[in-house]
């Protein structure tokens, strides 16, 4: 095995979010024509930032923001190196979304139409849809990939970073779950006799577990997986691979998010240096992930390949001891500069949690922990609540903690209470939503601000510029973590320069979907 750690890698973040708008005051005055799903999408991004003529904008904090299938908004967040920017640019895109939708509802209020917009970032509806947060990493391809002949070292490498990686996935909810509430015949309790330091038995750890049927898939919707094997590098493709999550909880709390993330980083920098997890490999990961849907502490099978009977908590503690011993010898990687406590810390609290059946230590840090210190607080004020008024409770509960809105929602209420713990601080957030990160993306995010400020019609990629008119040939931008290019920093120094004369505006339609605004 390797002593020294790899060098940087990109990671990103890609959410999408639920959508509803619902009357907003008394329900008398509520008018009966709200928009439905679909206009209530559109509606809200009518009301994009400024010089975007589609739905589909690249920005100059180099994230994307669209609208996807299903009349869902999309965030994925610029090229990132560091946890705290990953989680700053993922709350800045929350944020850039949630504005849109508050002058949505200003909006239809001027048309005499009283309504509120909700952005949930969850992973399911009521009609039983799930939807997800999905994470990028890029990896060299070697990885990854069983080239035919690969011999020696390399050889089978591919098949067996796949089986950690799944096995590590399906139990990662334990520690990083968004939680889930459980109808009480569900739960296996008595609803009549459910005490409120009892509530954690009506909550599972994950709500996008019971959805998730295959361990690997092409297809991103079809057949959802832990998973998607897809090979889009958006990069160098003989070189590198984007490994391309799609599995995880949509969490709230900034720890969670960072936590996940620093998890999964600090494994994929151990593959890549050769460390061995290939005993931790589960036989039946999915039957594990599965049961988490349900389970309130983790506390269910997961056999191992060479038989051990294991919980899914076991097996997270075996590959925390061992990232951790790993983290000892190469020392403290670039990427959690600033978040290094998730690990050494954090962390660990969780595993304590899980093993004793006490939450109380994480209750600020942990989504599935902190929903259920509310719950319990409405238990302790509503105590006359049992069966199917207190389950539609908790989901009202749920809801109301993954509601972007500020009036309804309950995320920036908990923050300003002290009852959710931020990682990065308000500044670097607003920083987040204007400037990128030092990868590819400030190279991309300056071109697209250079051609907003003119009024140029643009079209962007992750990893190639142009400008529409004039035109010019595309820029590739290749290597993700490069924020030096000639070719593409001299574009923007020819948008800047631009007349108004030497531009006119392109007609959106056939564009296909990839400029950004025209």
């Amino acid at each position: 095995m390797s002593a020294s750690a790899p060098g940087p890698r990109v990671t990103g973040l890609e959410t999408e979010f639920g959508v509803l708008c619902a009357p907003a005051g008394s329900p008398e005055a509520a008018k009966e024509d709200l928009p439905d799903v679909e206009q209530a999408a559109a509606l809200i991004f009518r009301h994009r930032p400024v010089g975007y003529r589609s739905t589909n904008l690249f920005l100059p904090n180099g994230g994307r923001l669209y609208l996807d299938i299903g009349a869902h908004p999309e965030y994925a967040t610029a090229e990132c190196v560091r946890v705290r920017d990953l989680v700053a640019q993922d709350q800045a895109g929350r944020e850039i979304l949630a504005d849109m939708a508050e002058r949505a509802a200003a909006g239809l209020a001027q048309k005499g139409t009283s309504a509120r917009f909700h952005l949930l970032a969850n992973n399911t509806d009521s009609a039983g849809h799930t939807y997800g947060c999905h994470e990028s990493y890029s990896v060299p391809r070697r990885l990854l990939d069983d080239a035919s002949g690969t011999q020696g070292v390399d050889a089978g490498r591919g098949e067996t970073t796949m089986a950690v990686l799944t096995s590590f996935l399906a139990t990662r909810p334990v520690l990083v779950g968004s939680g889930r509430p459980l109808e009480s015949a569900a739960a296996g309790s008595d609803p009549d006799g459910l005490r409120s330091e009892d509530e954690e038995a009506s909550w599972g750890l994950s709500p996008r577990a019971p959805h998730l049927k295959a361990l690997t898939s092409a297809d991103t919707t079809g057949q959802r997986a832990l998973v998607n094997t897809r090979d889009e590098p958006h990069a160098d493709a003989a070189r590198l691979r984007r490994l391309h999550v799609t599995c995880a909880d949509t969490t709230m709390a900034e720890p969670t998010t960072g936590l996940r993330s620093a998890l999964t980083l600090l494994l994929l920098d151990a593959l890549e240096a050769g460390w061995d997890f290939t005993d931790l490999v589960l036989a039946d990961p999915l039957a594990t992930l599965s049961a988490l849907g349900e389970s309130p502490w983790g506390d269910v099978p997961a056999v191992t390949d060479d038989g051990r009977r294991l919980s899914a908590v076991d097996l997270q503690e075996a590959f925390l001891e061992r990232l951790t011993s790993y983290l000892g010898d190469v020392g403290e990687p670039d990427f959690l500069r600033g978040a290094e406590h998730l690990l050494t810390d954090l962390a660990p609290r969780v595993i304590s949690s899980l093993r004793h059946h006490d939450d109380s230590s994480i209750a600020t840090e942990i989504d599935w922990a902190i929903k259920r210190r509310l719950m319990r607080a409405q238990r302790e004020r509503h105590p006359e609540l049992t069966g199917e008024v207190l389950d539609a409770l908790r989901s009202r509960v749920d809801l109301a903690y993954h509601d972007l809105n500020s009036e309804t929602g309950l995320a920036s209420r908990l923050v300003a209470q002290g009852a959710m713990v931020r990682l990065c601080e308000p500044a670097e957030i607003e920083r987040a939503r204007h400037t990128p990160p030092a990868t590819r993306a400030a190279l991309r995010g300056e071109f697209v601000a250079a051609c907003l400020e003119v009024g140029a019609d643009f079209s962007v990629t992750w990893e190639s510029l142009r400008l529409d008119s004039p035109p010019s040939a595309p820029i590739d931008l290749p290597d993700p973590l490069a924020t030096v290019n000639d070719a593409a920093q001299s574009l923007t120094e020819q948008v800047r320069r631009l007349r108004p004369e030497e531009m006119h505006r392109i007609n959106l339609v056939g564009r296909g979907g990839l400029g950004a605004p025209g």
